[in-house]
């Protein structure tokens, strides 16, 4: 092989075509490897001369017919490969054919095909709006689905009609260069909510956009191109969300969270003048609980009515939640006049509402704030309308109290006892105090009803009054309850077993889903029969939810525990309760006792609560009894026990121990000295010192 023929064999090889050059007879005078490979022919072919044909008809079968100039052949190989062939004469009368790799070449030819057809078929087929536009707005294209939508047949009468797309086509007439400042600053716009008028009928509408340049091969725009999706579906709901978070869908009135808005914005205007009424109703969950939530539903409307008659349109009313409003009155006038419209607002409030033949009465405490006199921002302006709300409600209710700035001060001592409530029982500062319950025939103590003291470190003996309030408030309760109920199963478990312990639970206790679990480990620690506890509850815990209630009284009764139905007689529907429940007891209320010798009335209730409770297997313990006369009625009515100061004062757990270690001792000394000589005067004398 010369060299030059070697320096055109390496130059050829070097090539990423296939390159055949061949004699006029069809014999191959030179070749790359490449050209072999493609071909998918012998790799030795490359070292002599072969005629292609005769090879190609032994790999591939048929020959290959060749044309002058043209493309003789495209084949696709087992392997997924495409080879296209270009054959071309040359002047001395030899062929050169290029043999090329067009798999890659084909894929994309094909790809762009089915992008092409699935465009088309977007385009025609969208059922949202797809457009082309010059980038000054005019419309290039436009498919069915918009033209339909702007009311027109064609595309070329939609075209036609609308020589701009933002010339009449947003109802806000800023909006055109809105969206033009969208596409210079960021090359797009995306979800563009607009309202548009429908060219064709000038019908108002709305829609999200979404818009974006087509690039030309310099890099610079072309067209713009967009879709258009009715949004006026989307934008009623948004409308209808607003308007449900900025109304009470019940009364009308103006939502929480609108009114925290609104008295947000007041209270940045350095100008603003205005009073702030916090009112909760009085009485209303008794309304619930008897008559029902409907009725409920109704007071809670009517209350918006007659707001609205007495502070005026200007006025923001607000339902908070539950039972809980807020008005806000503006003006100087107002904040003048606001001790006068808040006690319009407890007059008209207390006025009972009629309901399908029945009347439901609530009342109304109110607290008032100013604005800007009583706080600087509107978080502390609610916080001090708040306050003097509790003021009215812990003065008595009914009634309307203005802030000042003692009521922040009680809040603070307030906010520090609760605190340290919180530590007590950990801190051991929890103690029961019992006051002992009397068989009424014979005065001999049966039992005892454990009363929660607190021994503060610095306030000393705090009693019940002065923090079960304050404990149910802060949701604690459950976990003070359920310390009362072990301590006083572990302490009565040390006294004769013919003395049981009664002791009060909340109502938010009794509702709680450990209840049951608490008294069952109480009574497994302490050893202590169930029979000897009894669970004091109010008719509050039935009203709060009679399926919850029910279903405890059964778990407790289960454990052999009594339930004994505290206040009898000062509630709404006792006489059903006890139909309707198991109780073992109830307790006349201390506000019947106290006018028993002195209200005729009083001891009628208190005879006929005997015996119908007698009648129905109950046992009855008057409370409250501070005199002998009335021990003495209650015996005449055969009223079973009796509590009062006048058989003991609640005391500690370890006086009420040393009574029985005293009797104990007398009993000993009794026993010692009975047949001793003057036995009778030594036995004052034992006794005296015991």
């Amino acid at each position: 092989m010369t060299m030059a023929l070697r320096h055109l064999r390496a130059m050829l090889n070097a090539m990423r075509h296939g390159i055949i050059l061949m004699r006029p007879d069809g014999t191959v005078e030179t070749c790359n490897t490449k050209a072999l490979d493609l071909l998918q022919l012998p790799a030795s072919l490359a070292d002599t001369p072969f005629n292609l044909a005769t090879e190609i008809s032994t790999v591939w079968g048929p020959k290959v017919h060749v044309h002058d100039g043209h493309r003789a052949a495209l084949f696709k190989w087992e392997d997924g490969r495409m080879v296209d062939i270009h054959v071309d004469r040359v002047a001395a009368g030899g062929i050169v054919m290029l043999i090329e790799d067009v798999t890659e070449e084909h894929h994309r030819a094909q790809l762009l095909r089915r992008t092409e057809e699935e465009y088309r078929s977007l385009f025609e087929n969208a059922v949202y709006g797809v457009y082309r536009d010059t980038l000054d707005g005019q419309p290039v294209r436009a498919n069915p689905a918009l033209v339909k939508y702007n009311g027109y047949d064609s595309e070329e009468e939609y075209i036609a009609a609308i020589r701009a797309r933002g010339s009449g086509w947003y109802v806000d007439p800023d909006r055109p260069r809105v969206f033009q400042q969208m596409m210079k600053a960021e090359g797009r716009v995306r979800d563009l909510v607009s309202e548009i008028y429908r060219h064709k009928t000038r019908e108002k509408l709305w829609i999200t956009e979404n818009a974006w340049y087509v690039m030309g091969p310099d890099g610079e725009p072309l067209y713009i191109e967009g879709t258009i999706l009715d949004a006026s579906e989307r934008v009623r709901s948004m409308v209808e969300v607003e308007r449900q978070a900025n109304t009470d869908p019940l009364t009308g009135a103006v939502s929480r969270f609108h009114f925290m808005n609104k008295l947000r914005d007041l209270t940045r205007d350095a100008g603003s003048i205005f009073v702030l009424f916090s009112i909760d109703l009085d009485r209303f969950k008794e309304v619930n609980d008897i008559l029902g939530h409907a009725a409920g539903d109704t007071v809670l409307k009517a209350v918006v009515t007659r707001l609205r008659a007495i502070v005026g349109q200007a006025a923001i009313i607000a339902r908070l939640g539950g039972d809980e409003f807020a008005v806000i009155a503006p003006g100087n006038d107002a904040a003048l006049k606001a001790d006068m419209t808040a006690q319009e607002i407890v007059r008209m409030l207390r006025v009972p509402v009629s309901i399908v033949g029945q009347t439901a009465s609530v009342g109304a405490s109110v607290g008032i704030a100013l604005y800007p006199g009583h706080a600087a921002n509107a978080k502390e302006l609610l916080n001090h309308a708040d306050l003097a709300l509790y003021q009215a409600k812990a003065s008595g209710r009914d009634r309307a109290c203005f802030f000042d700035h003692a009521l922040k001060q009680r809040q603070a001592r307030r906010q520090a006892l609760e605190t340290e409530l919180r530590e007590a029982i950990p801190a051991d500062q929890l103690e029961l105090y019992y006051q002992p319950i009397v068989a009424a025939e014979t005065a001999r103590v049966v039992g005892y009803e454990a009363l929660m003291r607190w021994n503060h470190p610095r306030r000393g003996l705090l009693g019940p009054g002065e923090f079960i309030q304050m404990a149910e408030d802060a949701g604690l309760m459950g976990e003070l309850g359920n310390w009362a109920i072990d301590r006083a199963c572990r302490q009565i478990a040390r006294l004769p077993k013919d003395v049981s312990v009664a002791v009060n639970v909340s109502p938010n206790q009794f509702r709680s889903s450990g209840i049951v679990n608490a008294v069952k480990m109480a009574l497994k620690t302490a050893g202590l029969a169930g029979s000897r506890l009894t669970l004091e509850v109010t008719e509050t815990v039935i009203l709060s939810g009679e399926s919850i209630a029910s279903h405890v009284m059964d778990e407790l009764q289960g454990l052999g525990v009594k339930l004994a139905l505290d206040d009898f007689g000062t509630g709404y529907s006792s006489l059903s309760y006890l139909q309707r429940y198991a109780f073992s007891k109830v307790k006349i209320d201390r506000s019947f006792v106290a006018g028993i010798d002195l209200k005729p009335k009083n001891l009628c209730i208190i005879r006929a609560i005997i015996r119908l409770a007698q009648d129905m297997g109950m046992d009855v313990i008057a409370e409250g009894i501070e005199t002998n006369a009335q021990a003495q009625m209650l015996r005449a009515e055969n009223c079973g026990y009796m509590q009062g100061y006048l058989f003991g004062k609640p005391k500690a757990f370890l006086d009420v121990a040393a009574d029985y270690v005293v009797q104990d001792l007398r009993k000993v000394v009794d026993r010692s000295i009975i047949t001793a000589p003057g036995h009778t005067a030594a036995k004052r004398t034992v006794h005296k010192h015991l």
